[in-house]
């Protein structure tokens, strides 16, 4: 007689099954994600299921978890399988079409709030916007500020305004999202500060055959140049946008450091400066412009 699979499994023996399938394709974070994914499935947190190992789980939420384990097998990443990613201070919905916020640019997060003085009323652009992770964390800590999502994909465009709908639905100024090629489509001298986050890995760079990056949008990781082209077209493009005395502030590669601050003195950027992450990586340069106007 065919025995019926039993319609309760507990909170450790999903977890057993998780590691083993996710151990066996030598997955780093295997012990995270398996705690990260059961809490997807079945809404238990990794509170609850160290608290409680022995709770039972009912057979279609173990279902959706092994079908998550599988996803991640596969080397699908946790966020896209999740459909979010936390964030700076906020959990914001991801796909396909977006990159996956990563800890590192929270750093630009916070050099740029320096630069937007509460209760002030300035115009700030995010250049690559996708999910709008930059532009809605900058307008939620800064709900004076004029805040403008860039991006050239409409698929990007609309999670960044789902987004908006969960964390700022009642916002002063909402995000303003606007689909084109970096800032061609902005006014002259309209912006107080430009921050972004470009793509800038070289096309024949061995990482995009790694991780999670396999699964996110090419265009938003690779650049021509080495990974510098859409820097000199930002660069070109905010002398025309920022205002004098504006701030331009990017995210780049840990080896890039210096030849971004090259490329922002070339073009007449003063007080150019460099900082390092958590890691201690260079990873964020910004750039003043001149009173005077750049060259």
């Amino acid at each position: 007689m065919k025995h019926s699979e039993p319609e309760l499994i507990s909170v450790c023996a999903l977890l057993a099954e998780g590691r083993a399938v996710l151990s066996a394709n030598r997955l780093a974070d295997a012990q995270v994600d398996v705690r990260l994914l059961l809490e997807y499935a079945t809404g238990l947190n990794r509170t609850r299921q160290l608290a409680n190992p022995d709770e039972l789980v009912p057979i279609g939420q173990a279902q959706q978890a092994r079908a998550a384990f599988a996803r991640r097998a596969q080397g699908e990443p946790v966020a896209y399988i999740m459909g979010h990613r936390s964030f700076w201070h906020h959990e914001f919905q991801v796909t396909s079409a977006t990159l996956i916020p990563r800890p590192e640019t929270e750093h630009l997060v916070e050099w740029a709030l320096e630069k937007i003085l509460l209760n002030h009323d300035v115009t700030v652009i995010d250049l690559g916007t996708g999910s709008g992770a930059i532009a809605l964390s900058l307008a939620a800590d800064r709900p004076h500020a004029t805040v403008i999502g860039c991006d050239l994909s409409w698929d990007a465009l609309r999670v960044a305004r789902v987004n908006q709908a969960a964390i700022m639905p009642n916002a002063l100024k909402p995000v303003a999202w606007v689909c084109g090629h970096w800032a061609c489509m902005l006014k002259p001298h309209s912006a107080d500060l430009i921050v972004s986050n470009p793509p800038y890995i070289a096309a024949d760079d061995p990482h995009l055959e790694q991780g999670d990056v396999r699964f996110e949008p090419l265009s938003a990781l690779v650049a021509g140049d080495e990974g510098l082209a859409d820097y000199r077209v930002i660069i070109k493009q905010a002398c025309h946008v920022l205002k004098p005395g504006g701030w331009l502030l990017f995210e780049h590669g840990c080896h890039q450091g210096e030849l971004v601050q090259a490329l922002l003195v070339e073009a007449g950027f003063v007080s150019v400066e460099t900082r390092r992450d958590l890691a201690g990586l260079p990873r964020n340069t910004a750039g003043k412009m001149d009173s005077n106007g750049t060259k």
